[in-house]
């Protein structure tokens, strides 16, 4: 008696279109390798081993009938089972984001970045969405100008961790700063970060910047999104060369500056420039071009498209069980702190090219070590940023840099979690405040302020 045709048709369909779909995996995670410069050891494992799982699936078209449709069973329950898991992944962000907006007494705004900047932009408002200048300038190498900063003398729509978002009005080069610092001609301090330094995610007047001009009104702010050490070199020599500030805090952010920035960085000789000591774009005297440009990027990327294309392929990712992967660890361009994928001697020029520049107008620079959230609630992240840890204090105390350690005061807090707005986010008012603390408490003992 021949099986039912359903049934036939039914398991090797499935078994097919799971070989074809472990071939897709493989070539997908193939690219994403050759993009994030992956070890050939990983590469081999997360490229390979989709192909031979999609090899053994056509072998399994062989296996007696009944077993096929057992293994078919299996494979739609697994699969299932897999993107119930995604779902909740990929809710549970905004889950912590509601909780924060309860814990600070603050409503909860639902509203993505995109329909925030066109609510915005329907009473007349001159909105954009805050700038990356790291992801979307650096790729367009065929512009005439590589803007550090955002659009200036905007509203900008920043972030959201905490249940609304952060928005103010960008100064004139586009960071965030009050109006006018500029063309005061007087800078006393100097601050170079990433988007700690820039103010995610808290009100304006409580991050540990503006915190920080209580001592030092006469601060200017040059953090911005995605900044890493090159960027953050390119900053102190367009900009503080010019105000000579006599303090420079160059803030380091543990778990991204050295590996995912550094690498990503390296690769632009735009950036690699600034390593030699006159290299500079003049981009003060720039900034109508900067705008230019970058109100052109985000016209075409972000506001003339409709919201849901504002989600940065967020289907794409929930195909490609993103989130899942993630948490399991099987991100093909995660980052490890080895010594093979952090380049040192690249991060010692960029810190000694930075304390030169910096002691030629009188000013003297201070290393600000910010460490990773991950680090107090996973074991596997805190062995790996002890290890990087250990290698930049060592670099740190050889170049004879002013240390100031966020990882002591927070590591000795009673309450770390309330030093952060949730599980994965930036620091929170309380975390910005013990920053600007313990930030000033070094400044007053080193110059007597």
């Amino acid at each position: 008696m021949r099986p039912p045709p359903k049934e036939r048709w039914f398991a090797n369909l499935v078994l097919v279109s799971a070989s074809v779909a472990s071939a897709g995996a493989g070539l997908l995670a193939l690219g994403t390798a050759r993009s994030f410069q992956v070890g050939m050891a990983r590469q081999s494992l997360l490229v390979g081993g989709p192909f031979c799982l999609g090899a053994g699936f056509l072998a399994c078209l062989r296996l007696p009938l009944p077993r096929r449709v057992t293994l078919a069973m299996t494979l739609i329950s697994l699969v299932a089972a897999a993107y119930i898991a995604e779902t909740y992944l990929r809710e549970l962000p905004f889950l912590r984001l509601r909780l924060a907006a309860r814990r600070f007494g603050i409503p909860f705004d639902a509203r993505n970045q995109f329909e925030v900047v066109r609510d915005l932009r329907k009473i007349g408002t001159d909105v954009y969405p805050v700038t990356f200048p790291a992801w979307q300038g650096l790729p367009s190498q065929e512009a005439a100008v590589l803007p550090l900063g955002g659009i200036s003398s905007v509203t900008t729509v920043f972030c959201n961790e905490m249940g609304q978002y952060v928005v103010y009005r960008s100064d004139e080069h586009g960071f965030h700063n009050p109006q006018g610092i500029w063309s005061s001609g007087r800078c006393e301090l100097g601050v170079l970060g990433d988007s700690f330094t820039q103010g995610a995610c808290v009100p304006t007047e409580q991050n540990f910047v503006e915190l920080l001009r209580r001592d030092y009104p006469a601060t200017l702010n040059l953090g911005m999104v995605g900044n890493g050490p090159l960027l953050m070199l390119a900053g102190l020599k367009e900009y503080l060369t010019q105000l000579r500030p006599g303090i420079v805090l160059w803030v380091y952010t543990e778990g991204n500056d050295l590996t995912f920035d550094l690498n990503r960085e390296k690769r632009f000789t735009r950036l690699t420039d600034y390593l030699l000591p006159e290299h500079r774009q003049g981009l003060l005297a720039r900034q109508p071009e900067c705008d230019a440009f970058l109100r052109g990027l985000m016209d075409r990327e972000y506001i003339s498209r409709e919201a849901d294309t504002m989600q940065m392929s967020a289907p794409g990712r929930f195909w490609r069980l993103w989130s899942l992967r993630q948490a399991l660890g099987l991100q093909v361009g995660e980052i490890k702190l080895a010594s093979s994928r952090v380049d040192l001697p690249l991060f010692r020029r960029i810190l000694e090219e930075a304390r030169r520049t910096t002691q030629g107008w009188g000013g003297k620079l201070y290393f600000v070590y910010l460490p990773a959230e991950a680090r107090y609630h996973e074991e596997k992240y805190r062995r790996e940023y002890d290890w990087a840890r250990g290698q930049v204090l060592s670099i740190i105390e050889d170049l004879r840099l002013p240390l100031i350690d966020l990882h002591l005061p927070v590591s000795r807090h009673p309450d770390i979690p309330e030093l952060y707005a949730h599980r994965g986010a930036h620091f929170s008012p309380a975390g910005n405040r013990l920053v600007a603390d313990t930030i000033l408490e070094t400044l007053r003992s080193s110059t007597g302020k």
